[in-house]
C-alpha cells in the first residue's frame, strides 16, 4: 500500500501535469492544430488513461535513436 505523502504527491503530478496538457491542447487548438508532442516526464499511466476516457489518441514517438520517447496527443 502506498503511504499518505506518497499518494498526494502522484495525485498532484497527475492533476498538475493534466491542468499543464489542458492549457497546451487549448493553445494548439485556437492555432487550428490537431495534435501536440509532450515530454514523457508530465506523462503518467493515469494521465494516459484519462486522456483515453476524453477521447484523445495518444502515441509515443521517438525522435533520438531508441533513447527518448515522446507522446504524441491527437483530437
Amino acid at each position: 500500500m502506498q503511504s499518505g505523502s506518497a499518494a498526494r504527491t502522484a495525485s498532484n503530478t497527475a492533476t498538475g501535469s493534466l491542468t499543464y496538457i489542458d492549457g497546451l491542447i487549448t493553445s494548439a487548438t485556437d492555432q487550428g492544430l490537431y495534435q501536440i508532442t509532450i515530454d514523457p516526464r508530465y506523462i503518467n499511466e493515469q494521465i494516459l488513461t484519462t486522456l483515453d476516457d476524453y477521447g484523445y489518441k495518444v502515441s509515443t514517438k521517438n525522435n533520438f535513436g531508441g533513447t527518448n520517447n515522446d507522446y504524441v496527443i491527437r483530437w
